[in-house]
C-alpha cells in the first residue's frame, strides 16, 4: 500500500505528471541557458570571422578582374557582389550584434562602393559607371528618404517629449535621438554639437523667467561670467591676428582657423547660457548636479550618506577620478556629497565615470542644502 502510495505522489508528495512537467521546465532552462553560452562564444569570433570574409572578398575579386578574356557577366555580378554582400555581412556580424546606430549601415555601403570602384581594372570601368549610372541615383533617393523620415520622427518625438516642463533640452534630444543613433560616441558627440548651436544661438529666443520648484541657480556667484568674457575677447583679437598671419601662406588654412574661433567663441557663449539655463535641481527622490551642458550627474536622495563643507580647493592639485568637480577651479567649493555607491557622471563627447564624492557650490546654499536634508529626513522616517 505504501509503495503504491508513493508510487503515485512520486518524489515528496508530487505526482509524477508534476514531477514530468518539472524535469521538463528545468531542462528548458538549461537547454536556453547553454544556447545563450554558446552564442556568446560565437559572438567571439564575428570580428575575425568578418575580417577574413572582407579581405577573402575583395583580394580574390581583385585577382579575379584581373583574369584575361573575363565575361562582362563576371564582372557584373563580382561588382554586386562586393557592393552588396560586403555591408551585409558588416550589418550582421559587426553593427548589429552590438546594437549600432543604423547609419553605420549606409557608411559601411559607402565604403565598400568606393573600395569596389577602386579594385575594378581600367578595362572594367564602363561596366561600373553603367552601374554607379542606376546605382548613384537609386542611393541619393533613398539617403534623402532615410533622412527626412528621420527628421520628422525626431520632431515627432521631440515634441511628445518636450511636454515635459522639468525635461530640459539635452534630455529630450537624447530621448529623442537615441532610437536613432544608439547610445554610444555618436550620440554624445551629436547632443554636444546640438547643445553647442542651442545655448549659443536658439536659447536666446526662450524666456528665462520660469523657474522651476526645486531649481539652484550656481551662475550668479560664479566667476564663469567673467573666463567667458575674457576667453571671448582673447579667442576674437587671436582669431583675427593669426588670420591675416597665415592668409599669407594658405587662404584655405586662414579661413579653417578662423571657422574654428567662430565655433570657440559659439562654445563659450554656449558654455555661459547653459550654466544659466541648466541650474541645480532637486526634488523628492532624487538631485541632479549639473555645470551646464559639460557634465552633470543624478543622484538618488537616498544614496547620499553625507554633506559637509566642502575644502578650497589648491591650485595645481588634481582632482581624485573619483570625485565630481561641478565647478570652475577658480571658484570656491561650497559643498562636498558623500554617496553610499558610487553614481555614473556624465560628460560632453560621451565623458562617462562613476564617482562617490560631489563638489559644488550653489546661489542659495542654505535653502539648497536645508532641502536636501528635508527630503534625506523623508526618507530616513520611511
Amino acid at each position: 500500500m505504501l509503495n503504491q502510495t508513493s508510487s503515485f505522489y512520486g518524489v515528496d508528495g508530487y505526482s509524477k505528471r508534476q514531477v514530468i512537467e518539472i524535469r521538463g521546465k528545468v531542462n528548458i532552462v538549461s537547454r536556453t541557458i547553454f544556447l545563450f553560452k554558446e552564442a556568446m562564444i560565437i559572438k567571439k569570433y564575428y570580428i575575425p570571422i568578418l575580417f577574413v570574409l572582407i579581405i577573402t572578398l575583395f583580394s580574390g575579386s581583385y585577382f579575379i578582374l584581373r583574369v584575361d578574356n573575363i565575361s562582362n557577366f563576371v564582372v557584373i555580378l563580382l561588382m554586386l557582389t562586393l557592393i552588396f554582400l560586403s555591408p551585409v555581412s558588416i550589418y550582421w556580424l559587426w553593427i548589429r550584434p552590438r546594437s549600432m546606430s543604423k547609419l553605420f549601415v549606409y557608411l559601411s555601403f559607402v565604403l565598400c562602393l568606393g573600395a569596389s570602384y577602386l579594385i575594378i581594372p581600367f578595362t572594367q570601368k564602363d561596366f561600373s559607371d553603367q552601374i554607379l549610372v542606376w546605382l548613384l541615383p537609386v542611393l541619393e533617393v533613398s539617403i534623402i528618404i532615410v533622412v527626412v523620415y528621420s527628421i520628422a520622427k525626431t520632431i515627432i518625438r521631440y515634441k511628445a517629449n518636450n511636454n515635459n516642463k522639468y525635461n530640459d533640452f539635452l534630455k529630450v534630444m537624447r530621448i529623442s535621438l537615441e532610437p536613432k543613433l544608439g547610445n554610444g560616441f555618436i550620440l554624445e558627440a551629436v547632443l554636444t554639437e546640438l547643445s553647442v548651436l542651442y545655448y549659443s544661438i536658439l536659447v536666446w529666443f526662450k524666456n528665462p523667467s520660469e523657474e522651476l520648484e526645486g531649481s539652484y541657480t550656481y551662475h550668479k556667484s560664479s566667476q564663469i561670467k567673467m573666463i567667458v568674457i575674457l576667453f571671448s575677447i582673447l579667442i576674437a583679437v587671436e582669431g583675427a591676428f593669426f588670420h591675416f598671419l597665415i592668409q599669407r601662406w594658405s587662404d584655405i588654412f586662414a579661413w579653417i582657423f578662423t571657422v574654428l574661433n567662430i565655433y570657440a567663441l559659439l562654445y563659450m557663449m554656449g558654455l555661459y547660457n547653459s550654466v544659466r539655463f541648466l541650474p541645480h535641481f532637486i526634488r523628492r527622490d532624487k538631485l541632479i548636479i549639473r555645470l551646464g551642458f559639460q557634465s552633470s550627474i543624478e543622484i538618488g536622495i537616498d544614496n547620499i550618506e553625507s554633506i559637509k563643507k566642502a575644502r578650497e580647493s589648491e591650485f595645481g592639485v588634481r582632482i581624485p577620478k573619483n570625485t565630481y568637480y561641478s565647478l570652475l577651479k577658480i571658484d570656491t567649493p561650497e559643498f562636498e556629497l558623500n554617496l553610499k555607491e558610487p553614481t555614473l557622471m556624465r560628460g560632453s563627447y560621451g565623458r562617462k565615470k562613476y564617482v562617490d564624492t560631489v563638489i559644488f557650490r550653489a546661489d542659495e546654499p542654505k535653502k539648497m542644502i536645508e532641502e536636501i536634508h528635508s527630503n534625506l529626513n523623508f526618507f530616513d522616517n520611511d
